[in-house]
């Protein structure tokens, strides 16, 4: 019985053995999954602070593209506006020259005109009296 009791007892010692080490490599196991689930959570805070940085760098970099492009086209637009207004100085003074040639030629040809009826015979004007006669 001795003999069964020993063996009982060296059976119950690897039995709290076994048992101790399945515990210590429990709390190891809970011990890196803890530090895995800290790690995991690190690691996503760190993914979106940086995804964030991105977005933001992004946004910052088109707001600049943006304005660069708004300010090119602002100049392009003046420059065509100058053009314009150069264009419509150019007609304007166009027009007032052909006025004064138009003015011109029909004032030359109003004085054709007067002078053609200057130089009409005499004799035709007094007809018209020397028929009443």
């Amino acid at each position: 019985m001795k003999n069964d009791y020993d063996s009982l007892k060296e059976a119950a010692q690897a039995v709290q053995r076994i048992r101790v080490s399945a515990q210590q490599e429990l709390e190891m196991a809970r011990k890196m999954r803890a530090d895995a689930h800290r790690y995991q959570r690190e690691t996503e805070t760190k993914a979106r602070s940086e995804a964030q940085q991105l977005i933001l760098q992004a946004r910052l970099t088109s707001q600049r593209e943006i304005e660069e492009l708004i300010r090119k086209a602002s100049e392009e637009i003046q420059k065509v506006l100058a053009d314009i207004r150069v264009i419509r100085i150019t007609a304007q003074e166009e027009l007032a020259a052909q006025r004064k040639f138009t003015d011109a030629a029909r004032i030359s040809s109003m004085s054709f005109s007067i002078q053609d009826n200057d130089n009409a015979p005499v004799e035709s004007k007094k007809k018209p009296a020397a028929d009443t006669n």
